[in-house]
């Protein structure tokens, strides 16, 4: 009897996209779609969480076993007659812009088109995130022609172009790049990318395709310029857009949460793989560390200005050259918020009002960070240091108080 072997495993990066999404229940798919769509789980025509909810776990289950289409199909179908909704249901519109409609979740073309777009815009963000930790060795990405028998002239345009993987093509041309877009990307190596230039069948420019056309979402009233070529709605690289969404939508939690909650919301954001692959993008952006209100008090006092957000944010250039340097690696970062909320804070030996340094000690290990004030207002940390407990002991002489205030950070595991 021949074998049966295992599927090989989903990568985290592809099952963590998907599982991470917050439901967002939409009448229309003009609802939610583009950079939201990269945040947000939704199924056109799903108005109630619970048959939303249905959607995202029989597809999370399919795609981490690697099941196909009539697998999944099986599964949906199972729980959405438990729920009264496997058939045709009228379906009002909550917002009250368009009619009632007739959604049927028993017609294959449109479970094949729910299926379709949410494992390709998951995979695709996986391979994105996969591009941005090995571009070091495979600097480059190859559009590969789609293997449809029928394909699109413009996408065609795009077949053979070699760009670097931060080029800013990417941003709106990584596939799929319209409604059961069959394209692809290929990572490759500098050299790859030299040999297969020679060739008039590959390019290492942008492909013209024309001037970008304006859309306007009739749902929403916005209006965005799309590329010619790619459909509305798949005109954003769901890897890139994921980290970008993920950062500002954690960055407007805190600013409502408590300390309790917020220590719980950035626990989740160190643990995200989109959030470690932010250091690597070509711009730099600010994750948000912590929030600390004694951080915003003691600043505020000390600057005498106001209005200043107890977010604590870092650099991602911070992380990239202690990461670079070897003094330290990622995972510590996931400690910041709670050396920040439980660590020592001490004045500057210069008394500079905007600036403070925190010092704290996990297990055997001491840290020392500052954080500043900028100029804009916003409080900003370095990059949490290693220090050995004399230089702990004279920097917290120096500032009149004693090391043993300083109380070990519990470990929640």
């Amino acid at each position: 009897m021949a074998e049966i072997r295992k599927p090989f495993p989903v990568p985290e990066a592809v099952t963590g996209y998907f599982d991470r999404k917050v439901l967002k229940p939409s009448f229309s798919w003009l609802d939610i779609y583009g950079e939201e769509h990269a945040n947000a789980m939704t199924v056109a025509g799903a108005v109630e969480l619970e048959v939303l909810e249905a959607f995202r776990s029989t597809m999370s289950e399919s795609l981490g076993n690697g099941e196909g289409f009539e697998t999944w199909k099986e599964k949906i179908a199972t729980r959405l007659s438990g729920l009264g909704w496997m058939g045709p249901r009228l379906v009002k519109d909550p917002r009250g812009i368009d009619p009632d409609k007739l959604v049927n979740y028993a017609s294959d073309r449109r479970l094949k088109l729910i299926f379709w777009s949410n494992m390709n815009s998951a995979r695709a963000a996986g391979q994105w995130e996969r591009a941005q930790k090995s571009k070091r060795f495979l600097p480059y990405l190859l559009y590969v022609r789609t293997t449809s028998t029928e394909p699109r002239p413009e996408h065609l345009a795009f077949a053979g172009t070699i760009l670097p993987v931060d080029d800013p093509f990417w941003n709106t041309h990584f596939p799929p790049n319209g409604w059961l877009c069959k394209c692809t990307v290929r990572q490759i190596t500098g050299r790859e990318a030299d040999r297969l230039k020679t060739s008039a069948a590959y390019s290492g420019t942008r492909p013209e395709t024309g001037p970008d056309r304006q859309h306007v979402n009739r749902r929403t009233g916005q209006v965005e310029m799309i590329p010619e070529g790619i459909d509305a709605g798949w005109h954003t690289n769901p890897g890139r857009t994921r980290t970008q969404t993920l950062i500002q939508s954690v960055s407007d939690r805190l600013e409502a949460a408590s300390n309790l909650d917020a220590t719980r919301v950035l626990s989740d954001l160190w643990s995200d793989p989109f959030l470690q692959i932010a250091p690597k993008l070509p711009d730099t952006v600010f994750l948000p560390a912590c929030r600390s209100e004694r951080l915003a008090v003691e600043l505020a006092e000390g600057t005498k200005r106001t209005g200043i957000s107890p977010v604590v944010a870092i650099s991602s250039r911070d992380i990239v050259e202690q990461a670079n340097k070897k003094r330290t690696a990622f995972e510590d970062f996931a400690l910041l918020p709670k050396i920040i909320d439980a660590g020592m804070v001490l004045r500057d030996p210069k008394d500079e009002p905007g600036m403070r340094s925190v010092i704290a000690r996990h297990g055997k290990v001491w840290w020392q960070l500052y954080v500043t004030l900028s100029p804009d207002g916003f409080l900003r940390i370095s990059a949490p240091q290693r220090r050995s407990r004399k230089q702990i002991e004279e920097l917290v002489a120096t500032a009149g108080r004693s090391i043993d205030d300083i109380q070990d950070l519990l470990d929640e595991n």
